[in-house]
């Protein structure tokens, strides 16, 4: 399943951790570069450093 996350705190990556330790393609949105790229160098997930709630960055990440 194709799951994308906004805002990546403790919820967020705790979150894209376990449903990624389920197999499923996600996707994270969040403001802070650093926290995307320290996320997905952990585990296997995109990123889109944007605010999640702009349609634009929405379309980045894949929503449909």
């Amino acid at each position: 399943m194709k799951i994308i996350i906004v805002g990546c705190g403790k919820v967020g990556a705790t979150l894209a951790e376990q449903l990624n330790n389920e197999h499923h393609d996600i996707m994270l949105i969040d403001k802070n570069a650093d926290v995307i790229n320290s996320i997905t160098e952990r585990i296997d997930v995109m990123g889109v450093v944007g605010n999640g709630a702009v349609y634009k960055v929405q379309m980045e990440a894949g929503i449909q």
